[in-house]
């Protein structure tokens, strides 16, 4: 890390806080410390300058050599470089480019919130990986207080670190587009309040970019219109990489769609907002296809690249129930797992307003020096509100359509099967009925099918019973019993057998497809509690929490599990009993 050339296109592109225009003022012993750490209204600027409070002692405990591979790290020398825990700690910075916080606003359960912005992130600069090209900006989650924090103390309690160091690297290793977690650092004399006082850490954290659809509240909270532009230019250019690449892939889809066709040549501004549609529409597919819920989906929490961002009350369904929500406080169920889809668009269709006189004016306004200095005529009004609400409709087609689309494709991969129209109502439906209805693992569910004999050599009651855990109890309480879990299980299995029989797919070839997709384990909450609980009880003592960090990194792949702490390897992949499943979580981290 310390040789690796460091940039920070966010501050070199966009304007800072008024208060600290320059890093040199930043600097300045005799700059007051409230400017930099002390909650206020910026009137102004995209970022404030600014750099991690130091604390009285840090615990390097591990690093995801999954990470330190994409910045194009050694992981040994990496990990165990004093310079590189001193800068993950926030113990030290880099002066060049200096340190600092985003402003963002955003809506939290539906409500506007104002002004929100990093009250407990402080972003350190990007480096690109000289083999692949690929840049990430590097952050540190729990640093201490920033002009953002609000009411709140800066802090991240090593619970909630371990929980968000695990479950980024657990999602991307899967195939989730997510942000990743690079280090976790203890702080043993460090504590903050939460339910009760608990020890922090800092997470450092990288994503190709840390903006989310809050940044585009922010300005248009403000009034700030030479905000917005100035934010979309960065994000084209630098998020995306340029007009050209805008909705290349989604191309044939988006020019398919008759309301795009009704609003004549798309700008720029139109395709970046629907660059960001399509993205997040997939991620949503991907999180319902593997029954991962964010917990709080609000517009600061919804990244313009579609990456699952700032884990929270996050959970792994443990069996399949759509009205689970994660989130202990979501008492209305609107980020449960059946309404993730909705809150995703509800983000979408805020963007949109943000955007609105961007996208509203195409290339009829667009390029009017009128436009670009002051802004809307009176009578332009009219024609730019009617194209924004014909974009943002479009908008909502496309996002419907890829995401049923990417989700049938995602389902059928999991079982191994070429995805067709009729999979919709057919084999996919009685699937989800039959997990609804069992309460069997979702995960596993499908890591079991795919070993099956279905096409050759089936023996229906043998199959359904290798579905049904050693563990398994009747309930007295409902129709959970194993003869109707069974009788489920083998109506589902001569569906299946009917659908691949249709395909002329062998047992062999739907292995081939599917293992690539179902991950053999996933850290659900009850696990990350039982590391927790052992990583604060034994003085931070790594042993669970590497264990985890292997099998999370490497989720199709047992033998990369490691020798050590076999124990905790069987009791993890095992089906659980029914108290600790279906966990949530408070916002409280």
């Amino acid at each position: 890390m310390k040789a690796s050339p460091k940039t920070s296109s966010f501050t070199k592109r966009l304007s800072a806080d008024p208060a600290i225009p320059s890093v040199d003022i930043a600097k300045d012993p005799n700059t007051p410390q409230e400017l930099l750490h002390k909650a206020r209204r910026l009137k102004a600027g995209a970022f404030t300058w600014t750099r991690p409070e130091p604390r009285k002692e840090y615990k390097f405990l591990t690093a995801s050599p999954r990470a330190l591979n994409d910045l194009g790290f050694d992981e040994k020398q990496e990990s165990e470089s004093e310079y590189f825990r001193q800068i993950v700690s926030g113990q030290a910075i880099v002066e060049n480019p200096y340190p600092y916080s985003q402003a963002y606003a955003g809506y939290q359960f539906g409500d506007f919130a104002g002004q929100l912005g990093d009250g407990r992130v402080v972003n350190l600069f990007e480096i690109t990986n000289p083999k692949t090209g690929r840049r990430y900006e590097l952050q540190l989650k729990g640093a201490g207080k920033t002009p953002f924090s609000r009411f709140a103390d800066g802090k991240a309690v090593l619970r909630s670190s371990i929980r968000e160091f695990i479950v980024s690297e657990s999602l991307n290793a899967i195939g989730i587009p997510s942000t990743r977690s690079v280090a976790l650092t203890a702080l043993p004399k460090t504590y903050a309040q939460r339910s009760a006082s608990e020890k922090c850490a800092i997470v450092c954290r990288m994503a190709p970019s840390w903006i989310r659809v809050g940044n585009f509240d922010l300005y248009r909270y403000r009034g700030d219109r030479e905000g917005i532009f100035q934010l979309s230019d960065y994000v084209i250019d630098e998020v995306f990489k340029g007009e050209s690449k805008l909705c290349a892939q989604y191309a044939d889809i988006i020019n398919y769609e008759p309301k795009i066709k009704a609003l004549g040549e798309l700008t720029k501004y139109d395709k970046m907002y629907l660059e960001i549609i399509v993205r997040n529409a997939k991620s949503v597919a991907y999180w319902q296809a593997y029954c991962f819920l964010n917990g709080v989906l609000n517009t600061d929490n919804t990244s313009v690249l579609g990456l699952a961002i700032d884990f929270g009350p996050f959970a792994f369904m443990d069996y399949f129930d759509p009205n689970y929500t994660s989130n202990h406080d979501d008492l209305m169920l609107r980020y449960s797992f059946k309404n993730m889809p909705s809150a995703i668009w509800f983000n979408m269709v805020k963007l949109g307003e943000d955007l609105a006189e961007l996208i509203g004016a195409g290339g009829k306004y667009l390029n009017d020096p009128f436009f670009k200095e002051k802004g809307l005529k009176e009578s332009w009004i009219d024609d730019v509100t009617k194209r924004a609400e014909g974009v943002i409709g479009a908008g909502g087609d496309i996002f419907e359509r890829i995401y049923i689309d990417q989700y049938l494709k995602l389902v059928c991969k999991r079982l191994g099967i070429t995805p067709r129209p009729s999979d919709h109502l057919g084999v996919v439906a009685s699937l989800f009925e039959t997990l609804q209805h069992t309460k069997l693992d979702y995960n596993l569910f499908f890591a079991t099918l795919q070993q099956q004999h279905i096409k050759d050599n089936f023996n229906v009651d043998a199959v359904a019973a290798a579905f049904i855990p050693d563990t398994f109890k009747d309930d007295p309480f409902t129709d959970l019993t194993k003869e109707n879990v069974t009788k489920q299980l083998k109506s589902f299995l001569i569906d299946f057998k009917k659908r691949i029989e249709e395909e002329k797919l062998t047992d062999e070839n739907r292995y081939e497809r599917a293992h690539k997709f179902n991950p053999l384990f996933v850290p659900k909450n009850w696990i990350l509690d039982e590391v927790i609980d052992y990583t604060q009880e034994n003085e931070y003592d790594p042993l669970y929490l590497n264990k985890l960090l292997k099998m999370s990194i490497n989720p199709y792949d047992k033998s990369q599990w490691g020798a050590e702490a076999k124990e905790l390897e069987k009791r993890w992949t095992s089906a659980p009993s029914s108290d600790i499943q279906m966990l949530q979580c408070s916002c409280s981290s």
